[in-house]
Formats: structure tokens, C-alpha cells, sequence
């Protein structure tokens, strides 16, 4: 199993990468989990400039990368349970989640998604957002593998 994600995300700084690192380590006997980081200068300029452009840019750079079965995550997502979450794991061989950027998702993009998911219906920082989603992938692989984790 593969497991792609990507995130738009100025720095690294205080990011919780330690952590992040340590669940892809303990994800790593169930599945190659890789964490894309994308920024570039044209993402930069356009959060500076509007939603509109910021939302161009994300099409730009996430489009090439929907491959396997996407994720979206967005707060105007489905509600997912561990346990379902855990089946979007189960039943995909190659899945790719999408961590939105400071203007989130346009519309286009969220069509793109094979799923929309919500970690919450709050705003969150972008990093414990994907801290959430590392946490939440490593546990789906758990319940897959009967380990008791979850428990």
C-alpha cells in the first residue's frame, strides 16, 4: 500500500515534524507513507493577491498529483468515523490525500476527489490539521491490522 500526502505549507518550523516523522515510522510495517510539502513563489504572490489566484495556484500544483484513489480534506467534507476511514485504507492499494492551502479547496478541485473529507467542522492551524491526519492514517492502518492501538 501507498499512501501520498500532500500539503501547500510555507515552513517546516515548529510543524510538528518530529511527530509527524514518528507516525510514518510506526505506519511503515502497514503501508510507505511519503510527506509532499509544496510551496513556490507563485502560491506565495497569490495568497498575497486574492482567493481566486491562490485557488489557480493549488490547481497548478495539485492536478499533476491526483493519482490512486484522492482524498480531499475540507471542512465541508463527510463526517468519518475511525472505522470508516480505516475502509478508505483497506480498499485502496494507492491513496493520495490533499491538505488545502490558506484558501482551502476551489470547488474544481473538490469535484476532483474521489472523497471529501472532514477531519473537523472547525478551522484548525494547517499543522495540527495534518498532524490529525498522520494520527488518523496511522490508526486506520491499526484497526486494518487488528493491532490494538485503536484500543
Amino acid at each position: 500500500m501507498e499512501i501520498l500526502v500532500y500539503s501547500i505549507q510555507k515552513s517546516l518550523t515548529d510543524s510538528f515534524e518530529s511527530e509527524i516523522k514518528q507516525y510514518i515510522k510506526m505506519s511503515s510495517k502497514y503501508a510507505k507513507i511519503t510527506d509532499n510539502v509544496i510551496f513556490n513563489d507563485k502560491i506565495a504572490k497569490a495568497q498575497s493577491v486574492s482567493e481566486a489566484m491562490s485557488h489557480r495556484a493549488y490547481e497548478d500544483v495539485y492536478e499533476p498529483k491526483f493519482k490512486g484513489f484522492c482524498v480531499v480534506l475540507d471542512e465541508r467534507g463527510k463526517d468519518l468515523n475511525s472505522f470508516e476511514f480505516a475502509k478508505i485504507l483497506r480498499e485502496n492499494s494507492q491513496i493520495s490525500f490533499f491538505i488545502g492551502g490558506a484558501y482551502g479547496f476551489s470547488e474544481k478541485l473538490r469535484q476532483k476527489g474521489d472523497i471529501v473529507v472532514s477531519l473537523s467542522k472547525l478551522t484548525m492551524a494547517h499543522k495540527i490539521a495534518k498532524l490529525m491526519l498522520f494520527e488518523q492514517i496511522f490508526r486506520g492502518l491499526c484497526i486494518n491490522a487488528n493491532h490494538p492501538y485503536h484500543k
